[in-house]
């Protein structure tokens, strides 16, 4: 099979192509995994392979998204058996099909330097799936802020400042920055935590005014 463009070769006598997706990424949060079941259905292996092999095959894509680097299998018979729940001895019976349900899967070294396994097909679904999460956790943390932000201004005339301080849109920038470094959730951001930390804000101010 041709290298895939995102599988560069590693130097070194093992000649194995690196993971592109680093250890420590795993998709245990999402409940769901995208698979193109049209092109599964046309697939010559699944018109080709027996009932038995398919059903182990699928188990291991599903198996798959939830390791560590997401996409990847051991590189242990005995471990993939465990993780299908085949005994070893059928499970060995299967490899020696001619075809088997590790047919497309092929050796792989992660960054840690791990050797594992990795399927085109499930690269692919992989690298989809992390880069919608990372989407979907730079999307909570932007809303996160925008409340946050929003919270602000009634939190700081509260706490007892003026309204001009309040609509300060530079000073709340960095008195959130302060609140998050000084008070970080579950910290809630009462009267008096606002408070403390803008007293705080103004003694660095007046200290660095001083040192000028």
């Amino acid at each position: 099979m041709a290298a895939l463009p995102n599988l560069t070769v590693v130097g070194g006598e093992s000649g194995l192509p690196l993971y592109p997706i680093p250890t420590g990424m795993v998709l245990e949060q999402n409940f769901f995994m995208k698979f193109r079941h049209r092109d599964w259905m046309k697939s010559e292996f699944r018109n080709l392979a027996s009932r038995e092999v398919r059903a182990v095959a699928l188990d291991l894509f599903c198996v798959a998204y939830d390791e560590d680097p997401a996409g990847t299998l051991p590189a242990n018979e005995e471990l993939l058996a465990r993780l299908v729940d085949v005994p070893l001895d059928d499970w060995r019976g299967l490899c020696a099909r001619k075809i088997s349900p590790l047919d497309g899967w092929q050796r792989c070294v992660t960054d840690a330097g791990v050797m594992r396994l990795f399927h085109p097909l499930m690269v692919g679904m992989a690298t989809d799936a992390t880069k919608s999460r990372a989407d979907y956790l730079e999307k909570k943390e932007a809303d996160r802020e925008r409340k946050r932000m929003e919270a602000l201004p009634d939190q700081i005339r509260r706490a007892g400042a003026s309204s001009r301080m309040a609509e300060d849109q530079d000073y709340l920038v960095r008195l959130d920055q302060y609140l998050l470094e000084h008070f970080p959730p579950p910290t809630q951001r009462r009267p008096k935590v606002v408070k403390q930390a803008m007293e705080a804000l103004d003694a660095l101010d007046r200290g660095a005014l001083r040192g000028m």
